[in-house]
């Protein structure tokens, strides 16, 4: 597949642009442009490390610079590179600075005797392979305050936490809003002595506002203990711009016109969550599909064994595309758009001609199925299967990675298929729910 991109410049195409405008169309000595340090004309390939740009231009200051995660186009975002002459080290710099954003603050009082101490941050280390802050890095900070933690003196805070050692809970705040970066979901939790606080995620979670106290407690990043001076545990961001599309929605709003076809959105807009969704219906009401790599005779199907109760020929629906709603990962298992069915049988007087997907079923002989994601970056959910019916057995085994599922069912009229199935013949399915995993 060669997937379709909208033509229209968003604001990450916009930086590799400038870039490129960098990289092919100055000549030596000719300036940088505004607010970016120019790079080697003899780079090759785009820069994903400020030590890629030292690499190709040893001389090149400490200042900001295009680098792209994983060496992607499209991951594109501005990094401040520290100690160019030395070790470069990756910093992100927060447009937000106000006094009310990007601080952590350990609240005095209690068993915490001084006055409370709050360091504000104007730029994070960043791992650029990783996309994890070192919250303990204080390089680009101010503080002020100290107070005694018992026996150790606090001057400062990691980032993105907030403690005290009373009743009263202190505040913090993370703001990453103006960068392409937001914050993992799960990324703050409590610690301490009888702790108590919040994490509180807004503006597509690129802000969050917390709250840690207790006898003496936190709220911070998991793995935090003590979380102050230079303790502070490790907050993993993710890529994430509104210039990446989510939907067919997305690429039709963006780009009228645009003919059906194989496209690349992103889960949740992370820019390290690409798929390939196959648009169809583009000039009317969009819907994504998943285009399988596995179609052989016995990947992704579901059968209804003829036999028993239900005389006829094996009804069989092999599938080479799925229904995917790609907000909540789940597959519509009944949308029949991209499958063939063979066979047709009588269940009770009706009459059966095809099969939802991820069933097997049969009445007094084994029905069998198979889910194969191998190809494509998802996974079958974990627990997502349940045997059903009348004397029913059967069994529903994951392998490689949950990415291949094998089906069987059985009883006096038995199936297996996502959970909540009844009956699962014809247009008869239950969604199943994917998660995004590392292709296999």
């Amino acid at each position: 597949m060669n997937p379709q991109q909208p033509s229209k410049t968003s604001p990450v195409v916009s930086l590799l642009l400038s870039l490129a405008a960098v990289a092919t169309g100055c000549g030596a000595g000719s300036e940088a442009p505004s607010g970016v340090a120019s790079q080697s004309q003899s780079l090759e390939g785009l820069p994903a490390t400020c030590q890629d740009i030292r690499t190709a231009q040893p001389s090149a200051p400490d200042g900001p610079y295009l680098l792209y995660v994983g060496g992607k186009a499209a991951l594109a975002w501005t990094a401040w590179c520290h100690d160019m002459a030395g070790t470069p080290k990756e910093y992100l710099t927060l447009e937000q600075t106000g006094s009310g954003s990007n601080y952590s603050q350990y609240l005095a009082g209690g068993n915490s005797t001084g006055t409370t101490v709050r360091t504000s941050y104007t730029r994070l280390r960043i791992n650029p392979v990783t996309l994890r802050v070192d919250t303990a890095d204080p390089t680009f900070s101010t503080s002020t305050g100290s107070l005694l933690h018992s026996p150790v003196q606090v001057t400062s805070m990691p980032y993105a936490v907030g403690m005290s050692c009373n009743s009263t809970q202190a505040q913090a705040q993370v703001d990453l809003r103006g960068t392409p970066f937001a914050v993992a979901p799960g990324q703050l939790s409590l610690g301490g002595s009888s702790p108590q606080g919040s994490a509180v995620y807004s503006e597509a979670d690129q802000v969050v506002g917390l709250s840690g106290g207790g006898s003496c407690g936190w709220m911070g990043p998991p793995g935090s203990y003590n979380p102050f001076n230079q303790s502070g545990a490790a907050l993993q961001l993710q890529y994430r711009s509104n210039a990446l599309p989510t939907t067919c929605q997305d690429l039709q709003a963006s780009q009228p016109g645009s003919p059906d076809g194989d496209y690349t959105l992103y889960v949740n807009r992370d820019g390290l969550k690409p798929w390939v969704a196959y648009c169809r219906n583009m000039a009317g009401t969009p819907s994504e599909y998943l285009t399988l790599a596995q179609t052989g005779a016995s990947s992704n199907y579901s059968q209804y064994t003829a036999g028993g109760n239900s005389p006829g020929t094996h009804v069989r629906t092999v599938y080479t595309r799925l229904r995917l709603d790609p907000v909540t990962l789940r597959v519509n298992t009944a949308d029949q758009t991209f499958s063939t069915s063979t066979g047709a049988l009588s269940h009770g007087g009706a009459p059966v001609t095809s099969m939802p997907y991820a069933a097997a079923m049969g009445c007094s002989t084994w029905g069998v199925g198979n889910v194969d994601l191998r190809g494509t970056p998802f996974a079958v959910a974990p627990g997502q299967f349940r045997v059903g019916g009348i004397s029913s057995s059967g069994s529903f085994n994951y392998s490689q990675a949950n990415q291949v599922v094998a089906l069987s069912g059985y009883g006096g009229c038995g199936w297996v298929g996502p959970v909540g199935s009844f009956n699962p013949f014809n247009q008869s399915g239950q969604p199943l729910p994917l998660v995004y995993a590392a292709p296999q």
